[in-house]
């Protein structure tokens, strides 16, 4: 785990696959923290943008399908993203678009590496990444905030909320709109690549204490329609145009009931309830008349919703300074019904009994054993073991490893989702296999100069990652744009990484490479043996300056260059495909300044200072909806962005 800011980082408190809270440090896991002030510092607005700038991540991108994410080489539908430890419903192209999750009210994220399939089951194959909400901190009876965004690409985003405290209960409610104008390179005003898009975020909590149990409800609202007009056909007789505009809506509800036993024992439950639709209407548009005309037939006017009820409880006992143990139970139904869902109807339930240990046979060694045995209804479920070790017998350093079994069964879209429309053409498959993986994880982490005020921390990871029965999205007839899901990758990564970071007065620094190889069945078809490799390296440097005042300024720099890909695919009738995609960096500069006593936080700068709109790529998984193109879209190119933050 990378200071990403300040050496407090290695301080916060984690519970995310942990049997009692504990802080970073001291976690038997390697959990990456990226805290509220990177956030702040990079300007960014989704999680797209904090991701795109970490190491062993890649980030993929659809205009109407959305961003999309690897980790560890691994594809985004095996990487969990939790929302305070509630999973995100609403995979497009088996992923999360991370354009979809705001980070105004985010007070940190929190990333391990590896399946937690022991807790978390399905889609945590290739890793976790939760999203930890901002808390009432303030012992105020009321506070508000308020944000302001502009962006020179044409991104406009607003928003704010407020707290209320009245007698043991606390209020939160914040709502954000962000609204993104469109961009066509060619200054095309009617159709555009970067598509025209609005946003709306509504959140609100409810915390109560009563005693020794903590109890919060909370409502996350989202609301989001992109438009995507068409070409304009016009003759001496008329002119119009097909317009095609996509709507989406996810409300998550959740309760978590937190009682504290007593030192040495708790008890948690999170239940949630979770909605997702996504329609899409197409219009004829009258270029004269301005009429728009709704097209009625399947392919033009289409919706599909998603609903999942979710428990999770466990009981967490500290038996003595040798043992701690963890037991609980895991439930998740899940129903798809829509137009473009095969029978109008899927279900797939999933019941779980989980249980883990923490056993420490000396003071510097803990190892932390686990299972998870699971009925799901549609696929027979594997037991799945794990096992965790942390050594720090050794002055200022940290060992860590972790071997987990992986199991993923395909998600209602993979098995029925019909997606059709003028871009794309992709087919359910129900006949599809429950994927499975074997991953290990090694990491050493060591402090240099430990009595200093400003140590040297030098971290180090490996992996190595083993996906058996891989689900893709394959061609069927790449001329027609048909495709579907297959099993057809027996697929393996393995990779190395190292960061450097440092905090020297008002200095910061992070450094850090890695280097990531793939390989899966089609090399073994064309009798290639080796892994192929894509290397990454990123800085993140900042410095900060104190006013008499009481006012700070931080000046920062924020880079990531992900190397060039090359590899081999397996097509739908098991033909292989080359796939490349060319290297490109990410640069971005922002200055930060708090005065008022931090009541108003001022962040300026500029993003993408290399001006990278798109690279060439072909047969990738991103490429699917346009016939395997040689061009993949990145950014819309060099911005300037004011953001203004305001607390009361």
């Amino acid at each position: 785990m990378a200071q990403n800011d300040d050496s407090t980082v290695a301080k916060a408190t984690v519970s995310i696959g942990e049997i009692m809270p504990t802080s970073v440090s001291k976690s038997v896991q390697n959990v990456r923290i990226i805290s509220a002030k990177t956030i702040e510092r990079q300007g960014a607005i989704n999680l797209k943008e904090v991701l795109s700038k970490e190491l062993n991540v890649r980030i993929g991108n659809d205009n109407i399908l959305g961003s999309s994410l690897s980790l560890q080489g691994i594809s985004g539908q095996n990487v969990k993203i939790l929302l305070d430890g509630v999973p995100l419903i609403g995979r497009e192209n088996g992923n999360i678009d991370l354009n979809q999750i705001n980070l105004n009210n985010i007070d940190r994220i929190e990333i391990i590496e590896g399946p937690l399939s022991v807790i978390y089951g399905t889609d945590a194959l290739g890793g976790v990444i939760n999203l930890v909400s901002k808390k009432a901190t303030s012992n105020k009876a009321a506070t508000a905030f308020a944000n302001a965004y502009y962006e020179t690409i044409g991104q406009y985003n607003f928003g704010g909320g407020g707290m209320v405290k009245l007698s043991d209960m606390d209020f939160t409610a914040s709502i954000n709109r962000n609204f993104f104008e469109g961009y066509n390179p060619s200054n095309i005003v009617r159709t555009m690549l970067w598509k025209p898009k609005q946003q709306v975020f509504g959140n609100l909590g409810i915390l109560n204490e009563i005693g020794k149990l903590r109890i919060r409800f909370t409502t996350d609202i989202f609301n989001e329609k992109i438009e995507n007009k068409g070409t304009p056909v016009i003759n001496h007789l008329q002119g119009y145009a097909f317009d095609e505009y996509y709507y989406t809506n996810r409300v998550i509800n959740s309760l978590n009931l937190d009682y504290k036993i007593d030192k040495k024992a708790y008890w948690n439950m999170l239940t949630s309830f979770s909605f997702y639709q996504r329609d899409k209407i197409t219009f004829r548009k009258d270029l004269v008349s301005t009429e728009l005309l709704p097209l009625d037939n399947k392919e033009a006017a289409n919706g599909n919703s998603f609903l999942t009820f979710m428990t999770r409880s466990f009981y967490s006992k500290v038996i003595n300074d040798k043992l701690s143990t963890q037991v609980g139970i895991d439930i998740n139904i899940n129903r798809g019904f829509g137009t473009s869902i095969e029978s109008d109807r899927g279900k797939i339930d999933d019941y779980a009994l989980f249980a883990c240990a923490e056993v420490k046979p000396h003071k510097s060694i803990n190892i932390k054993p686990g299972f998870r045995a699971t009925y799901n209804s549609k696929y027979p479920a594997p037991f799945i073991p794990s096992i965790q070790v942390q050594h720090s017998g050794i002055k200022n350093l940290i060992l860590r490893y972790a071997y987990g079994k992986g199991y993923r069964a395909p998600g209602l879209k993979e098995l029925y989702l019909n997606f059709v429309d003028y871009n794309h053409n992709i087919q359910g498959n129900p006949d599809l296999k429950s994927e499975m993986s074997h991953n290990h994880n090694f990491s050493a982490k060591y402090k240099i100069n430990p009595n200093r005020k400003s140590p040297v921390y030098i971290e180090y990871n490996s992996f190595y990652n083993q996906i058996y029965n891989q689900i893709a999205i394959v061609a069927v007839n790449a001329d027609s744009l048909k495709y579907t899901y297959k099993n057809i990758d027996n697929f393996k990564s393995i990779g190395n990484n190292i960061n450097f970071s440092k905090q020297y007065k008002m200095w910061n620094f992070v450094l850090g490479a890695s280097y990531i190889g793939i390989y899966n069945n089609a090399f073994e078809l064309i009798n290639k043996q080796k892994y192929v490799y894509s290397p990454e390296y990123r800085f993140q440097i900042s410095k900060g300056f104190k006013h008499k005042n009481g006012s700070k300024t931080v000046v920062s720099t924020f880079f990531k260059h992900n190397g060039k890909i090359v590899g081999y695919n397996l097509d739908y009738t098991r033909r292989v495909t080359p796939i490349f995609t060319q290297a490109f960096s990410i640069f971005d500069a922002t200055l930060n300044h708090s005065f008022l006593q931090k009541k108003l936080n001022l962040t300026v700068g500029c993003k993408n200072i290399l001006n990278v709109q798109s690279i060439r790529a072909s047969g990738t998984s991103n490429s699917f909806h346009n016939g395997g193109s040689t061009s993949m879209p990145i950014s819309i190119g060099r911005s300037l962005f004011i953001q203004l933050n305001v607390n009361i």
